[in-house]
């Protein structure tokens, strides 16, 4: 018979690569789990004067 388990992920250790960060967390039944959060480039700010016409 199978039981449902919730996870309980805590981690272990986190380590920087060049595409982003890994993580190594586990739970504890005793199951690991690699986590990969890729690195978010620097959004790109714009901005621009707009001319404003009045109407008279």
């Amino acid at each position: 018979m199978q039981t449902s388990h919730s996870h309980h992920w805590t981690e272990v250790s986190r380590h920087p690569t060049s595409e982003g960060v890994v993580r190594y967390q586990r739970c504890a039944c005793g199951r690991w789990c690699l986590v990969s959060t890729p690195f978010i480039p620097d959004p790109i700010g714009v901005s621009a004067t707009v001319p404003v016409t009045r109407r008279a």
